[in-house]
């Protein structure tokens, strides 16, 4: 598992969303209610006391998202979020046990919620379903306890018991069945991805060898040159053009076996412009003659703290994107540019990004574009206007995941005309020691 991805979607289903405004409006009026109805100052406590898990809950995993989370920050989120989901029960199961059928209602309504909420939830660690079922079997244990003495019947407490258990068993089963079925999902995706990979690695091949036999070629004209010249300089000049040329190779193969497997996260500072310059120069092979591959440098330096594998693979994969969108040819231009954003600037699933300084980095096309009632959805994993056998839709999706992950946006915007992806990503102060040579690598 990966604790930095986890630590964010844990933030963005909690707190990243509107439906997380609508969660706090209800349980408010809720308690407004209550307490209007019955005058129980219960219904105050109960508020006040979710308020602060939550406000715990929130602090802990806004701060691991600026940091670089570990396993453990996923198990204290999870024993955090169990205070939050205590917080809320007691007041249901409390109000379940009262004659009052109002109450009872109530107390029904917000407990089913609170189910609902936790299979929507599904957590994929063992560590915190723990928690969450045994929450809700404490809950239901309490209920159960209160309740029985009011029952008459030993036949009818059997099956309060009996009931009580079904439920909580039920419940852990659906969690259970739904994390096996999240775990399948990702490592379905993982192994697409992986297959995407390796499938870039076959277009490249052809561009690969062309550029190895041209480093073969310097290596062994400067050995047979050094066979003929007499003077020593020019034999040592040979030398080092030839073990230059032999460093090139290596790198060149560095580059390629980390494409083809998983790497770490690495954040570090990246020059923009020396960056987009490599991949133009790596991408240059997968792009057919009709397509003329313009780089518009920057005028400034422009540095980012990012992954640089993780922004050069999210840069092939827009360049391949607007190679398919050209069947007949056409002219694809990677520029970036400083850009503030003096507004916190909406996403289309509710979320905002800035403001702040940032780097644009925009990849266009003069191809077909894509048409307007798609536009949102291109983003959604696996979902792809290309034919079948010719793109997984993980390619856009992916690289949204990465510009979210660095604390950016990516935008795309389409006419007739062609097509124009940006990348946001935050700017950062130059003078930091440059990372090593990137090697590639598809986000995950």
């Amino acid at each position: 598992m990966d604790a930095r991805k986890e630590i964010d979607r844990l933030y963005d289903l909690e707190y990243g969303r509107i439906d997380a405004i609508v969660r706090f409006v209800a349980t408010g009026l809720a308690a407004v209610m209550l307490y209007s109805y019955s005058g129980a100052s219960e219904a105050l406590i109960w508020i006040a006391g979710y308020c602060a898990a939550h406000i715990l809950h929130f602090s802990f995993l806004r701060n691991r998202r600026r940091a670089a989370a570990r396993p453990r920050d996923v198990q204290i989120a999870a024993v955090l979020f169990s205070l939050v989901v205590l917080a809320f029960l007691w007041l249901p199961s409390l109000l379940l046990t009262r004659p009052d059928p109002v109450m009872t209602i109530a107390g029904a309504s917000g407990f089913g919620a609170l189910l609902v909420f936790l299979i929507h939830r599904s957590d994929t660690t063992l560590f915190a379903m723990t928690f969450e079922i045994g929450a809700v079997a404490i809950a239901a244990g309490w209920i159960v306890i209160q309740t029985v003495g009011q029952v008459p019947s030993p036949g009818a407490r059997v099956g309060v018991a009996v009931a009580a258990t079904t439920l909580v068993a039920y419940f852990a089963l659906t969690l259970l069945t739904n994390r096996r079925l999240r775990l399948e999902t990702e490592a379905a995706s993982r192994r697409s991805v992986q297959a995407q990979k390796m499938e870039a690695i076959g277009q490249l091949a052809g561009g690969v060898a062309h550029d190895f036999n041209n480093i073969l070629t310097a290596v062994i004209g400067n050995l047979d040159l050094y066979e003929v010249l007499e003077d020593a300089g020019e034999r040592d000049a040979c030398i080092a053009e030839a073990r230059a040329a032999s460093l090139r190779a290596a790198d060149l193969v560095r580059q390629l076996l980390s494409y083809s497997r998983r790497s770490p996260m690495t954040i570090a500072p990246c020059e923009v412009g020396a960056l987009l310059e490599q991949v133009r120069t790596f991408t240059r092979r997968l792009l057919p003659a009709p397509i003329a591959l313009e780089l518009e440098a920057p005028d400034e330096t422009l540095t980012v703290a990012v992954d640089q594998n993780q922004l050069i693979t999210a840069l092939v994969n827009l360049v391949v994107n607007a190679r398919d969108a050209m069947p007949k040819g056409g002219r694809l231009t990677l520029q970036a540019q400083a850009q503030r954003i003096g507004a916190a600037e909406p996403r289309p699933d509710g979320t905002s990004f800035g403001p702040g300084d940032f780097v644009a980095i925009a990849v266009t096309d003069t191809g077909t574009g894509i048409p307007p009632e798609i536009l949102r959805r291109v983003t959604e994993p696996f979902f792809t206007t290309k034919e079948v056998g010719q793109g997984s839709g993980l390619g856009l999706s992916m690289v949204e995941g990465f510009a979210r992950q660095s604390g950016g946006h990516l935008r795309l915007e389409s006419s007739s005309r062609g097509t124009c992806a940006t990348l946001f990503l935050p700017r950062v102060a130059p003078g930091a020691p440059p990372a090593p040579s990137p090697a590639l690598r598809l986000v995950s």
